[in-house]
């Protein structure tokens, strides 16, 4: 179950990353707040309509968990798309063994 695990967070951080680019070139800039809102929207979305394997539960609620304590002024970006970056290497290292 673990090695499907990493396919499922490749493609979860996927499509988070997708969703702010495009709010970001379809929106008046909001800033770091309106894409922080952004992001606690879609990730309760994401969770209340269970698009995503269930094994990602865990990892949105722990994303929005992040992104409330971490305040309203901290970009997440960035650890998202390191996040999405480590999950990708972990999953095409599994495929090559």
């Amino acid at each position: 179950m673990i090695p499907q695990s990493y396919s499922q967070r490749v493609h979860f951080y996927y499509c988070i990353l997708v969703a702010l680019k495009i709010n970001a070139k379809t929106r008046k800039s909001g800033g770091i707040r309106g894409k922080n809102n952004f992001l606690l929207k879609w990730l309760r979305n994401a969770q209340n309509n269970t698009i995503f394997h269930p094994d990602i539960t865990s990892e949105i609620e722990w994303l929005r968990g992040k992104i409330i304590s971490s305040g309203p002024d901290a970009d997440l970006e960035p650890m998202l798309q390191y996040v999405y970056e480590t999950a990708k290497r972990a999953e095409t290292m599994r495929l090559g063994s």
